[in-house]
């Protein structure tokens, strides 16, 4: 199940589309980091960022698949810098009790399988609480569930359509019974016997034996009548390219027919996606028309909230990796991220209204034209 979780996490489409939007939301603009009370100095602010945007962004692809972010800490460049470990690496299927007064109750266990990473060396700040069950801990379970089965029905539909290029056929054997004597039952299978072997009970050497033109035994009927078509179609333009294939008299064979699907499939897929835009809280461009594609440009206050609840879940993890590097205490770091904003300019009409609605001013309208500035 963890391989599979990894295949849908990794290659779906809707799924991989959603995590780039909502780190796009995220990460929206470079976000602040201070330290009591002042900003760090620019030549380190220019240094980190790079790093801990790509530490966020494995950040957010941890916390949606695992529950929880997981991080260590490696210098470089003699700066320590925090890192998540690599997704493949390291296990999470149990949850344990804390035994510790004040915290949780229940905290996650990671077991790391490969890699230099130590498990006391890694830090977990929990996006959700843990939970005691005998089930694989990932917030992604719903969803898991239902990709493992439009996976089944695609794979049935698949098997059914290579049994569908293939010719399938079925062959019987009618016998009638009409006579229900002893000796009307032994004369039939006495016929069923000579019919496929050529053997009977009254059979003698050189006595009612078939044989072939050239005097030669035949062992059973269907040999003699392949024999006989033998004999009778020579010639080059049929013996080398025809394959001729006889039953007995009393079988008939019957071609089946190939095997439909009915919509399963269609709905099973509608399903999974429209359930991985839910868990994401984005829109399902596939689910909208052309003609409200307009009023959904505007971040409905749903998914903004959602997007400023994981910005402060972010804001809370560098806070702490940046104070376990540094050696500061938790209190006197402050970082702030602000996030994609609620309404966005798409094109020149927006611009217009705003501009009617007086609410630019002289430093708006610089950056308006760095917008469509082609340089």
């Amino acid at each position: 199940m963890r391989q599979t979780l990894f295949e849908m996490f990794f290659s779906d489409p809707d799924v991989v589309t959603c995590l780039n939007k909502v780190s796009a939301a995220c990460l929206h603009e470079s976000f602040t980091i201070t330290e009591s009370g002042k900003e760090i100095k620019p030549r380190l602010h220019e240094f980190l960022m790079p790093l801990y945007e790509t530490f966020l962004r494995d950040c957010i692809r941890m916390m949606y698949l695992c529950g929880f972010v997981a991080y260590y800490v490696r210098r470089v460049n003699k700066i320590p810098i925090p890192f998540c470990p690599a997704i493949g690496t390291f296990s999470w299927d149990t949850t344990s009790v804390n035994s510790k007064k004040h915290g949780s109750n229940a905290m996650y266990k990671i077991n790391v399988h490969s890699g230099e990473v130590q498990e006391k060396e890694l830090r977990i700040m929990n996006f959700q609480s843990p939970i005691i069950s005998k089930n694989m801990k990932t917030p992604m379970l719903s969803l898991l569930r239902s990709f493992v089965v439009m996976t089944e029905i695609a794979a049935g539909i698949h098997q059914s359509s290579k049994w569908n290029r293939e010719k399938h056929v079925v062959v019987t054997e009618s016998m009638d019974i009409s006579d229900q004597t002893t000796s009307g039952l032994q004369l039939l299978d006495d016929t069923r016997k000579y019919a496929l072997t050529g053997e009977h009970p009254l059979k003698r050497d050189s006595v009612l034996q078939l044989k072939s033109r050239n005097g030669e035994k035949i062992h059973n009927t269907v040999q003699a009548k392949f024999r006989w078509i033998k004999d009778e179609f020579t010639g080059e333009d049929l013996t080398s390219h025809v394959q001729t294939h006889i039953l007995p008299p009393n079988m008939s064979m019957i071609e089946m027919s190939s095997i439909s699907h009915g919509t399963e499939y269609e709905t099973s897929v509608q399903h999974y996606r429209d359930s991985v835009y839910t868990f994401f809280g984005i829109h399902n461009p596939n689910s909208r028309s052309l003609a409200t594609q307009n009023a959904t440009e505007f971040v409905s206050m749903e998914q903004h909230m959602q997007i400023r609840d994981i910005c402060n879940f972010l804001q809370n993890v560098v806070e702490q990796a940046y104070s376990d590097c540094f050696g500061i205490e938790l209190h006197l770091v402050h970082v702030e991220i602000q996030g994609m904003p609620r309404a966005a300019i798409n094109n020149t009409d927006d611009i217009k209204k705003l501009s009617d609605a007086e609410l630019l001013g002289g430093g708006d309208k610089h950056k308006i034209r760095k917008m469509f500035d082609t340089k």
